[in-house]
């Protein structure tokens, strides 16, 4: 990065708000506590609808994947989410890992650097964000003047939701801010279907809990809320395709490949490196994800504004589009009607070339984005080969060279990188065919981090209860 760069983010580092770290070293209860505050702002935040904003027709037009990996609620303060902030994270971190961005993210000014640059560009694409949605005509038709105050109370919200994000990580709460709303929507979104008391149409429960005994107390068949076609409900297939999709990530979490390694001087000390199966976690979902969801605004935008009428067949190849009485755009064709695919098994079996692009662009993304993120995320296995050495580790029966080690991981990292991500991104598609509660990117997205969590915890009560431990791991 050169000196022009960085002495322009630091001149704009120092506009920008910030939250201090605590003076003094939280206790756990404290933390969490911290935590619960930051979840109760941004679910409130998630409650409030945006002034001059009609929010039934505007929350139905919102499709579901973007709900879940941008944890938002279109048409309230949350509309853009944790959006700007994950996009602007991820393109950092490939243009670092890249190395196009020359920041070494060991040295406290690199990542200090590092941050700044995270937030201003947050800033900007929720100008673009905040612009885009408002174009796009995702609020019906409104006045300039409610633009005006749609898109400013856009802005203002993701800077908040950007120092909800930063509170949590400067040491008041635990773990991500952004993991946090991402969990605590998903598992939303499944309390609903399963525990619901809202009347759908069809005269049941929204849950699919209620629903069930409420069928078998009105003596009517389970198999009236075996599969529902309204999208948004509880059914029972997508009770068992969820507990399913739950083991078997689990189980796939579990799965990993040893490589024994020794110690160079301590000819006694033997290990093993596990290589997991899910190696690249579910980082190519989040970025495909990411881009189909981005892909699908950009093309709506587009569409209403130079193709409102679906008369331009070149633009039609893109997306094609049906408003709503409100105004709010419905896809109905195109690059965009492939990228989101089916909500439901019910829309699923009516278009299955749908079904089947989808499933196949998301399989496609996720291995060429995962065997990208081994490259670029520290992953590769020169970089592995490199930190055993430094470690004082040796593969036993090997000469000890990080050419030789690298080769050899190489071996296993990439094929199980390669599996992996077919495994997320069919697990990521093709549960949204089974009415799975809360879409299979949101499963994966929330175990995921739960599991971090649960691990971040552990390890925090062990260094609260033995100091000894803490100064041990650098962490007192």
């Amino acid at each position: 990065m050169s000196i022009d760069v960085r002495s322009l983010l630091d001149a704009t580092s120092r506009l920008l708000p910030e939250i201090k770290k605590p003076g003094r070293k939280l206790s756990l209860a404290e933390r969490l506590v911290w935590t619960a505050l930051v979840l109760v702002v941004y679910e409130a935040m998630g409650s409030i609808v945006l002034y001059g904003v009609d929010i039934s027709p505007t929350a139905q037009a919102s499709p579901l994947l973007l709900n879940v990996i941008f944890a938002s609620q279109i048409g309230t303060l949350t509309t853009l989410g944790i959006g700007p902030i994950v996009t602007a994270g991820l393109i950092l971190q490939l243009l670092v890992g890249a190395e196009l961005i020359r920041l070494d993210l060991t040295k406290p000014e690199d990542r200090a650097l590092f941050t700044s640059a995270s937030k201003f560009l947050t800033i900007i694409i929720a100008l673009f964000q905040a612009a885009a949605y408002v174009m796009a005509g995702y609020f019906g038709f409104l006045s300039a003047t409610a633009q005006i105050a749609v898109f400013v109370q856009l802005v203002a919200a993701t800077l908040v939701v950007m120092l909800l994000d930063e509170t949590v990580q400067k040491g008041w709460g635990i773990g991500s801010g952004i993991s946090l709303f991402i969990a605590a929507g998903v598992a939303g979104q499944i309390f609903s279907d399963l525990f619901s008391p809202i009347t759908l149409q069809d005269g049941y429960f929204h849950g699919v809990i209620l629903a069930m005994f409420q069928a078998i107390f009105s003596g009517y068949s389970l198999s009236d809320v075996f599969i529902r076609q309204q999208v948004g409900r509880g059914d029972i297939l997508g009770l068992i395709s969820t507990v399913v999709i739950i083991l078997l990530i689990i189980y796939a979490e579990g799965i990993r490949v040893n490589i024994p390694i020794s110690h160079s001087r301590f000819a006694g000390y033997r290990g093993q490196y596990p290589v997991k199966l899910l190696y690249v976690s579910n980082v190519p979902v989040i970025f495909a994800s990411t881009i189909f969801t981005n892909i699908y605004y950009i093309i709506s935008i587009i569409w209403s504004r130079f193709n409102p009428n679906n008369s331009n067949w070149i633009l039609n190849i893109l997306g094609t589009f049906e408003a709503t009485e409100g105004g709010m755009p419905i896809v109905k064709g195109g690059l965009a009607y492939y990228v989101l695919g089916p909500n439901s098994f019910s829309d699923a079996v009516s278009d299955p070339v749908r079904s089947l692009v989808f499933v196949g662009l998301m399989v496609g993304m996720c291995i060429a984005l995962g065997r990208f993120w081994v490259s670029v995320g520290g992953l590769s296995p020169t970089t592995v080969a490199q930190q055993l050495i430094a470690a004082g580790m040796q593969v036993p029966g090997f000469r000890r060279s990080p050419q030789i080690i690298a080769s050899i991981l190489s071996r296993y990292i990439y094929t199980v990188s390669i599996v992996g991500s077919i495994i997320v991104g069919l697990l990521a598609s093709v549960a949204g065919y089974l009415n799975a509660f809360g879409t299979g990117t949101g499963i994966l997205l929330m175990i995921g981090i739960l599991n971090q969590l649960y691990q971040q915890l552990v390890r925090e009560r062990i260094t609260e209860m033995y100091p000894a431990v803490a100064r041990l791991v650098g962490e007192g």
